[in-house]
């Protein structure tokens, strides 16, 4: 598993497990990319072995030539959970990162006459970078 030190904020080791993404969040986006833009969230995984850190380079595959990027929030659950009531919700978050989450459109586009959403992309090892812990 990889783990995650938050230097800042944290003492201990974090294990990165499930990342779980939202699609389709920005409507304006969505459209501009020719998306179907569903009335319910979009979810889609994301392995571990998609992570790099700050300090690391993101690895652009050969056979892409059009790479976009988009800079994410992303939430640090630190408990075990399930179907939690929203009044609950923040007992749950330990921290918050800056995300960059790396696309490779033409990938993507090959991957989504497949199976829609382009999944196979979004799992390109190196392709979302935690940036910083807050």
């Amino acid at each position: 598993m990889v783990n995650y030190i938050f230097k800042d904020k944290y003492e201990d080791e974090v294990e990165i497990g499930k990342i779980v993404c939202l699609a389709q969040t920005y409507k304006k986006h969505a459209e501009e990319m020719n998306s179907n833009i569903t009335k319910e969230p979009l979810l889609f995984l994301k392995p571990s072995s998609s992570v790099i850190f700050n300090e690391n380079s993101i690895i652009i595959p050969s056979k892409s030539k059009c790479i976009h990027h988009e800079v994410e929030l992303g939430v640090v659950i630190g408990k075990k959970c399930k179907d939690i009531n929203q009044k609950y919700a923040e007992n749950y978050i330990l921290g918050y990162l800056l995300v960059l989450d790396i696309t490779a459109r033409d990938i993507q586009s090959e991957a989504k006459k497949m199976d829609g959403l382009g999944q196979y992309q979004k799992d390109l090892i190196h392709f979302l970078q935690l940036v910083k812990w807050f």
